[in-house]
């Protein structure tokens, strides 16, 4: 008996892992496209962005593997307001390509504004490992870092985008940049030896500037002797001192 209720169980339990197994490779082969999404009950086929998630709904349909699909529909769905389904479609599309960087990016984005910070520092790692130096990667991770508190951290992570990447620091292209009090540290700690380079500004010769001209010499002092055709020669005396007698004595 004992050994009839342990094969029962162990064949219950082989078809457990068999139903579970199905299930995984039922979900795993299902296309998701397949029925009407909620969310399309709400689309105008009018307005070009619910059109464009139209078509990406339906390229899907035909190809639920494509994780540049994926990617783009994501996008489309959180611009639209759906961030929850934006970010189903960032994960189907590392899903399917587990290299691919701009899904893991945003993917990270999505977490991020909804407060899951540590979803959200897999997700922009990720997009470092695969992409080394995504600078936008390394700044959203100093903002996380500066939430939780991990100052040099964050510092850190903002010098190496910063330096990568001057125009994050350009309010138009970074909006975010306003969210950070550390930024000037960051500064510091990114420019010191290109600011002292930078701060060494050697003058190049004007375009319009010509050969160096050597002065002209100081005119000589004016001489004392006149000019030789001014000098007037004595002439002979009118009477000759020779034939002149002395005048007389006085007594």
């Amino acid at each position: 008996m004992k050994r009839t209720m342990t094969v029962f169980t162990a064949a219950l339990l082989v078809a457990g892992c068999a139903a579970v197994q199905s299930m995984h490779t039922y979900h795993r082969n299902a296309n998701p496209y397949a029925e009407p999404i909620f969310y399309t009950r709400y689309l105008n086929p009018s307005v070009p962005l619910d059109a464009a998630i139209q078509r990406d709904l339906d390229a899907l349909r035909a190809n639920p593997a494509d994780p540049a699909l994926h990617n783009e529909l994501g996008q489309y769905l959180a611009q639209r307001g759906f961030p929850k389904d934006a970010e189903i479609e960032f994960e189907r599309a590392v899903n399917a390509d587990s290299h691919f960087w701009p899904a893991w990016y945003n993917l990270g984005l999505t977490r991020q504004a909804r407060g899951e910070y540590v979803g959200a520092r897999v997700a922009f790692n990720r997009t470092l490992h695969y992409k080394p130096g995504h600078s936008q990667a390394l700044f959203q991770m100093g903002l996380i870092e500066e939430a939780r508190g991990n100052t040099e951290r964050a510092v850190e992570m903002y010098a190496k985008a910063i330096g990568i990447n001057h125009q994050l620091l350009d309010v138009r292209t970074n909006p975010r940049v306003l969210d950070s009090n550390l930024i000037h540290l960051a500064l510091l700690r990114a420019y010191p030896k290109e600011h002292t380079r930078e701060s060494v500004l050697f003058q190049a010769t004007p375009p319009n500037y010509g050969a160096r001209s050597v002065p002209a010499a100081e005119p000589a002092a004016p001489s004392p002797q006149a000019p030789a055709d001014k000098i007037l020669v004595p002439s002979a005396p009118i009477t000759n001192p020779a034939t002149q007698t002395a005048p007389p004595t006085r007594p």
